[in-house]
């Protein structure tokens, strides 16, 4: 099923022909990952952003600060916002970003495989950052708003071996659908074993988890077969 995007993009191109290229080859590989696009200059109406998906923005369209105060940035948080043609080595802006409920960032750099990749899971809904800057966010935002990590070594659950291999994959920031491609089984079966984890851990969700992976998981634990 296509989704509706809205990307929007500067008004002028010619500057830079790194960049202008990587546009292009941006533009060119949404329609594969299920987009119908839409560009435009200008900050589109309300009208338009009820009917949008995924609203990708040009990281040349405008200052770094000022792509951040966009109206649709801080006034549309259920939006799938994504900025592209970032450079790589910018991580304090893709950390500004992730905390200004940007869902994905692509660099000028990525290989046209990697951009694939990142469309299709923005297009699912997930986030696309590198690993460091969702463990530099969890560290500093999310961990204290939920358990401690005392709380969390102190869980004495007791995982099966199919539990267990899907909580590592988990901390090492696989999807559902990457999960059942790599065992094996159906997306509801992954879900299943999901809900039974976070019951067994008494984690509310994936951040939880992770973090009871690298305290609870580096000590040995009995495994049920």
């Amino acid at each position: 099923m296509s989704h509706q995007a809205f990307v929007l993009t500067r008004n002028s191109f010619g500057e830079n022909t790194r960049k202008d290229e990587a546009y292009e080859r941006f533009l060119s590989i949404l329609p594969s990952c299920g987009f119908t696009v839409t560009t435009g200059a200008i900050h589109p109406p309300r009208s338009v952003l009820n009917n949008t998906h995924t609203f990708f923005i040009d990281a040349q369209y405008c200052s770094a600060a000022a792509i951040l105060n966009l109206p649709v940035v801080h006034d549309y948080p259920e939006l799938n916002k994504v900025i592209f043609n970032v450079r790589e080595s910018d991580v304090d802006f893709h950390y500004a970003a992730l905390q200004h409920g940007i869902n994905g960032i692509f660099h000028i750099e990525d290989n046209l495989e990697l951009l694939v990749r990142g469309v299709q899971q923005v297009q699912a809904g997930n986030k696309w950052f590198s690993r460091e800057i969702m463990s530099r966010y969890i560290d500093a935002n999310l961990v204290p708003k939920t358990k401690s990590i005392a709380a969390l070594q102190s869980s004495t659950a007791i995982l099966t071996k199919r539990e267990l291999a899907i909580t590592r994959k988990i901390a090492e920031g696989a999807q559902n659908q990457e999960i059942a491609d790599s065992l094996h089984i159906s997306v509801n079966t992954v879900k299943t074993h999901v809900y039974s984890i976070f019951r067994k851990t008494e984690c509310r969700n994936r951040v939880e988890l992770i973090k009871w992976f690298d305290h609870q998981f580096s000590q040995p634990q009995q495994v049920n077969y």
